[in-house]
């Protein structure tokens, strides 16, 4: 079974939201990332989960292979992407 470790960077802010800022990268673990709204995590950590354990998400995915969630306020975009290196320990 694949385990793959799941990136999770900021694309996009809207309506002034402080809370985070277009760049910012977390990995994606069992625990909420140090900086990450628990909010934000809420969203983006059962489709991460999915990922996480497979290889595609056919019909979820782009053709790049990333997915795209919003926070529950609406105004941050964070993009979830497979970090494939030989290292895909938990973080």
């Amino acid at each position: 079974m694949p385990n793959h470790r799941i990136k999770c960077e900021v694309v996009r802010v809207d309506n002034g939201a402080t809370c985070q800022k277009v760049g910012d990268t977390f990995t994606l673990g069992k625990r909420t990332p140090a900086n990450m709204c628990c909010r934000a995590f809420a969203a983006v950590y059962p489709p991460a989960l999915a990922m996480r354990f497979s290889d595609t998400m056919p019909g979820w995915e782009t053709e790049g292979g990333h997915l795209d969630v919003m926070c529950p306020d609406q105004n941050v975009v964070y993009r979830l992407t497979r970090m494939n290196d030989e290292t895909n320990s938990e973080p």
